[in-house]
């Protein structure tokens, strides 16, 4: 029987699909831009779908959503059969509050799946 315990999230994502562009720093300093689009967000992390680059957890990136641009750590990354790559990533700067929006503070729960 599946009981309901306690996520890892600070807080409940919230569906928001938007435009943004994530920005890469290569190693030898250059930044490359790519289009990419959010699924769900919160105050602290994402989950991104759209980008055409390669990454891996751990990596930096840096948001641009309308003018303002955050950092992000880069903590999964996936690609489920016959959809877009997808990753999930942990906003580093997030005093600077790039969506706009207030987030409702409920925490996350989910099913344990047997």
């Amino acid at each position: 029987m599946p009981r309901f315990v306690k996520g890892k999230r600070r807080q409940k994502r919230t569906r928001m699909v938007a435009p943004v562009k994530l920005w890469i720093t290569g190693t030898n300093g250059d930044q490359e831009s790519h289009l990419a689009h959010t699924l769900d967000v919160t105050d602290h992390g994402i989950r991104l779908a759209g980008f055409r680059c390669e990454l891996k957890p751990e990596d930096m990136i840096e948001l641009q959503y309308r003018h303002k641009r955050a950092r992000f750590r880069v903590l999964w990354t996936s690609t489920p059969k016959s959809q877009e790559k997808q990753l999930g990533a942990e906003c580093v700067e997030p005093e600077k509050h790039i969506w706009g929006v207030e987030f409702p503070e409920k925490v996350d729960e989910y099913e344990e799946k047997d």
